[in-house]
């Protein structure tokens, strides 16, 4: 039987095993939901938004209605205006909640009723109305014709040229890149444990000793990790879909226009990051004596993967910085940071190319060191085996 044909069937006893039990299918569904409600959440709240209504109680106050359509609209403020005949209306319908202001207007003066509060916009459109209805009354009366008066008041034109503009859809790229940094990391972290956790209860139950009767220590590894890996890859492309489709039937404007290319880059770079990060979480898994030591030999694979999570927040604080795009090609810290800076728009085309060489280099480099601290670790009976110990097993001198 060839290699590729028995890593094949140990992948498949991975993702056989992994897939019946009851834990992958919820954390499936957890994931899923949690990416459609951070898709839609957004656009609902949005969505939500209703004008503020205001009532025009009597005769005075209803002349001004073109005024406050006018000033609404051009401060971007929603307002529903409509017609209230006395003073005891408004306040029954302010009461019940039918109406959320109440203007009433006399000659010299005017009167806005609220039930709790008064938002500051709605305050300024109104009062900018009131004011240019006094002015024109007061020209009037005056016998002053408002059309010689009024160019006058109008606003200077004022041009303004930005040199170096900022997306439209800059908040949402970074919510896109700071998201995107903590679903890798939680997802390198759970999916490497789950390889070291996987090969600790191998040695630790002789199943390994029954494995490698049959297989080779590299067809093993190799079987397992990419088992593993397919499993949680299959995981983010089924929350990835999901939450294209829930922003297609929301509409959701919170998602960034770079996330047609974002979604696959991270894929790519998740299935880059976990083939290093997990075969060096295997060959920890091999390096203990018992199952409680897994967690000890781990954390120092693991602090890279937070080390790029926490970068993340300096990268949306400068996110064209020199030092930023020279840790990206850092293979641990790649998987963490391109994600992110593609999020935000400032990767170059000759980047990815680049770094993908690099990570393929790193791979396959950990990966045969892994291979030999694992081919040797598995057999090694005794205490926990230091790194400096195992280092020395993978170059046959202990």
């Amino acid at each position: 039987m060839s290699d590729w044909a028995v890593i094949k069937l140990v992948a498949g006893r991975e993702i056989s095993e992994r897939i019946h039990g009851r834990l992958i299918r919820v954390m499936t569904i957890a994931t899923a939901l949690l990416v459609v409600v951070g898709v839609t959440l957004p656009g609902l709240i949005k969505g939500s938004s209703a004008p503020t209504r205001v009532g025009l109680v009597g005769s005075s106050a209803q002349t001004l209605a073109p005024t406050i359509t006018r000033t609404s609209a051009a401060a971007k403020v929603k307002v529903a205006l409509s017609d209230i005949a006395d003073q005891a209306e408004a306040r029954t319908l302010l009461t019940s909640g039918k109406l959320d202001v109440a203007l009433s207007a006399g000659a010299d003066s005017a009167t806005v009723e609220v039930k709790s509060s008064l938002s500051a916009t709605v305050r300024a459109v109104l009062q900018s109305a009131l004011d240019g209805a006094h002015f024109r009354a007061t020209l009037a009366q005056a016998g002053i014709p408002a059309a010689k008066v009024l160019p006058a008041l109008e606003a200077v034109p004022l041009t303004t040229t930005v040199l170096q503009p900022k997306p439209a859809d800059q908040t949402a790229r970074y919510i896109a890149a700071i998201a995107a940094g903590l679903l890798m990391y939680v997802s390198l972290a759970l999916y490497g444990g789950a390889v070291a956790t996987g090969v600790a209860q191998e040695k630790t139950s002789r199943t390994a000793e029954v494995l490698l009767a049959a297989v080779r220590p590299g067809q093993l590894l190799t079987g397992k990790v990419l088992g593993i890996g397919s499993i949680g890859l299959g995981q983010l492309a089924i929350a990835a879909a999901a939450g294209l489709i829930a922003n297609a039937i929301v509409h959701s404007t919170k998602i960034p226009s770079s996330v047609v290319a974002l979604i696959p880059a991270f894929l790519v770079c998740f299935l880059a990051g976990f083939l290093l990060y997990a075969f060096a979480f295997a060959a920890a898994g091999a390096m203990v004596s018992r199952q409680e030591e897994v967690q000890m030999v781990t954390t120092p694979i693991a602090l890279p993967l937070l080390i790029g999570y926490l970068l993340v927040y300096a990268a949306v604080g400068s996110p064209n910085a020199t030092w930023l795009k020279v840790l990206s090609f850092f293979p641990p810290l790649t998987a963490t940071l391109m994600p992110a800076r593609i999020a935000l728009g400032h990767v170059a085309p000759w980047e990815l190319p680049l770094a993908a060489l690099i990570m393929i280099a790193s791979i396959v480099g950990m990966a045969r060191l892994a291979s030999r601290i694992y081919s040797r670790g598995l057999i090694h009976s005794g205490p926990r085996l230091s790194l400096r110990a195992a280092l020395q097993l993978s170059k046959g001198r202990a």
